[in-house]
């Protein structure tokens, strides 16, 4: 892999208590990359009560509230406004990155006329899968379906679940509409 290691800031968004141990898994598994980030943002999208428990349980971790409107592309846009990397990756708060996550995404932001890049998302069912969910579906929920391409390729949207973006595509665009 190409050696290029740009900073990256990672933001992950919250919102509600009920997936406080989500959480607490999903800044863990960004500390433990192989890769390290420049800064982990927790945007907590209007939850004061999450927020302050955040503030206080999450070390090493940027704690900031939702100043914009309600919702995860507000909440982003937050996360971007205060995010000093060049690169801007986002994983889910109920998310878990594999170890070389971050590399990998950085990896794929440094080739030429790359401007983001995600991969996978993989369900962690908490029952087995039912039966009568096809693996085509799983864009209905958020994960990786049968039919994506299993090489890297071009395509036009990524899992919101775990994204990296150069700053200029924020620039150019103006953020997430929200």
């Amino acid at each position: 892999m190409n050696q290029i290691r740009p900073a990256v800031s990672v933001i992950i968004c919250a919102y509600t208590l009920e997936r406080w141990a989500d959480l607490l898994a999903s800044v863990n598994s960004i500390q433990q990359q192989e890769m390290q980030s420049c800064e982990i943002i927790v945007v907590v999208d209007h939850n004061p009560v999450l927020c302050e428990k955040a503030r206080i349980a999450l070390n090493n971790v940027i704690v900031v509230e939702n100043i914009g409107l309600t919702g995860l592309s507000a909440a982003r846009n937050t996360g971007v406004g205060l995010a000093k990397g060049r690169l801007i990756a986002f994983l889910d708060d109920d998310a878990i990155a594999e170890p070389d996550w971050l590399l990998k995404l950085c990896h794929w932001c440094n080739q030429p006329g790359v401007l983001g890049a995600g991969g996978r998302a993989n369900p962690a069912w908490v029952e087995p899968r039912p039966r009568w969910f096809p693996d085509e579906f799983g864009w209905v929920v958020g994960f990786s379906h049968k039919g994506l391409p299993e090489w890297a390729s071009k395509v036009r949207n990524v899992f919101g679940s775990g994204m990296c973006f150069h700053r200029e595509v924020f620039e150019m665009i103006g953020g997430f509409r929200s």
